[in-house]
């Protein structure tokens, strides 16, 4: 691998870091934005390596939708539990 592969590598991999990361510690918009663009470029990488990702453009605006329904759930189970 090149210089320019193993820095590409590791940003995709702090990308879905900070996207795991943020929806762990229930971080508002950034994990979605962060999931979305890691998404982004993710999708020519795996092309470049033979693999076929159907519909693209839902698995780059999911991390989007992912993040507000966390967010509910999170609130939703916060309001369950009591004082």
């Amino acid at each position: 691998m090149s210089g320019l592969q193993w820095l590409w590598l590791i940003l995709v991999s702090m990308g879905w870091f900070a996207f795991l990361a943020g929806l762990a510690l229930g971080l508002r918009l950034l994990p979605g934005v962060v999931g979305s663009v890691t998404v982004f470029f993710t999708l020519p990488l795996l092309a470049r390596h033979g693999v076929h990702v159907p519909w693209p453009w839902l698995w780059i605006l999911l991390p989007l939708a992912i993040d507000p329904l966390v967010a509910l759930l999170r609130t939703k189970m916060r309001g369950s539990r009591g004082p």
